[in-house]
């Protein structure tokens, strides 16, 4: 039998006296996995056009403080205990109190979880309630060259201008070579596979090749106690999500081998900043 989830529109009440609502931003809330996701528009440009008064800083502040309370929920499971009877509840206890700002989150809606990748399930709902914001301007593609510069980012931003972290850049494996690698009693290697294509049968051909390469690299996984982590990026279209959806459950096959959604790679980077050792395999992210 399928698992339920729920999920609560972030609305913005322009204006008391005539009711005017406008979604801008979608919580979903996985209970049986305790998890939950916050989705926003990163452009607000028809929301400004409609309003031109629109507090946008406040908005953003709170797109901000809402992202980094779910990140931050997502390490606690055992919060969601507390809340199994009453999903409003922690959504007011523990995300954004219910008061008399324009900002409040809808009542919950219950649907069936379809599947067991929760980030794309998120995703599609958001599509849902938030797609007017799509037609604002084309969005960039993230391809495998975003993925790595983002994590990048990510790290840059963690550290000061002094720190070197042990991370090796272009590490060759037999005839192929990972933008990243770091340790911490296994070796880690950092792959980007960005599946934001235009065409199902380009994801298709993407995840064949991917799952040739780590078939072929398995041998060296036992051999030096190796994982592979894979950067990846869904596709914007959503009538490319089933092709998408068939590639990840393919590549969960292999052994060995972490996935890490677009939106987990905060996530990702903290715990690389975390754990790394102290092997000597040194290199200075500020220098780039």
């Amino acid at each position: 039998m399928n698992s339920l989830f729920q999920y609560s529109l972030l609305q913005y009440h322009h204006s008391a006296h005539t009711g005017e609502v406008m979604n801008v931003g979608v919580l979903a809330i996985f209970p049986e996995q305790r998890q939950v996701y916050f989705i926003h528009p990163e452009r607000l440009t028809r929301l400004k056009a409609a309003y031109p008064n629109l507090p946008e800083k406040v908005l953003r502040s709170y797109f901000k403080g809402i992202q980094a309370r779910t990140a931050q929920l997502n390490k606690q499971p055992e919060l969601f205990n507390d809340y199994q009877e009453s999903p409003e509840t922690f959504i007011n206890n523990e995300i954004l109190v219910r008061d008399s700002s324009a900002l409040q989150f809808s009542k919950l809606r219950n649907t069936v979880l379809y599947s067991d990748d929760l980030p794309i399930v998120a995703n599609q709902i958001a599509q849902l309630y938030l797609s007017l914001y799509d037609f604002e301007e084309a969005p960039k593609r993230h391809d495998d060259l975003y993925l790595v510069n983002e994590f990048r980012r990510q790290i840059k931003s963690k550290i000061n201008q002094s720190t070197k972290l042990n991370i090796r850049e272009n590490f060759a494996v037999k005839e192929y070579r990972f933008p990243f690698a770091w340790q911490n009693g296994t070796l880690n290697l950092i792959d980007p596979v960005s599946f934001d294509l235009q065409k199902s049968d380009s994801i298709r051909r993407k995840a064949d090749e991917q799952l040739g390469k780590l078939s072929r690299l398995q041998d060296f996984a036992i051999q030096e106690n190796a994982n592979f982590d894979l950067l990846i990026a869904c596709p914007k279209k959503p009538a490319l999500i089933s092709a998408y959806q068939s590639a990840i459950d393919s590549l969960k096959e292999v052994k060995h081998l972490r996935l890490w959604h677009e939106n987990q790679l905060e996530e990702y980077s903290n715990k690389t900043i975390e754990t790394i050792s102290d092997e000597p395999l040194l290199i200075d992210f500020n220098s780039k």
